[in-house]
């Protein structure tokens, strides 16, 4: 087995690849998963990884009934964006390498009410 997993009621720490530790919180009154990333080199891999991974389960196990939406941190202006707005400025690190802080990387909050959207969210199959 992995012993780079660690998992706890409402936290996990994985290794996605080997030295690419990720680390999730959920907070489940707010409904969200927090998602951190310890090296900001990997930032927008590690958000692309997850990414996939949710589309995948949402459409192979959930009927494509899970919806979400994405923000990922503004490392500048310390606040949380919505991922087409962080596309559309090519947000670093997200869509672009550059060494900064640790810290909190993505954001998604889970929804009950499916939406049409034209950026990378929940919607959009890829």
């Amino acid at each position: 087995g992995n012993t780079n997993l660690k998992l706890y009621e409402n936290f996990a720490s994985i290794e996605l690849e080997k030295g690419l530790p990720v680390h999730l919180l959920e907070n489940k009154v707010a409904q969200t998963i927090s998602l951190y990333v310890e090296d900001d080199s990997s930032a927008g891999r590690v958000l692309t990884v997850i990414q996939s991974m949710l589309l995948k389960v949402n459409h192979d196990v959930m009927g494509t009934g899970l919806t979400w939406d994405t923000y990922v941190e503004d490392d500048t202006a310390k606040e949380l964006v919505s991922l087409s707005e962080a596309q559309q400025q090519k947000l670093s690190p997200w869509f672009h390498s550059e060494n900064q802080q640790e810290t909190e990387k993505t954001y998604t909050q889970f929804g009950n009410l499916c939406r049409k959207c034209s950026d990378q969210g929940a919607c959009k199959s890829q």
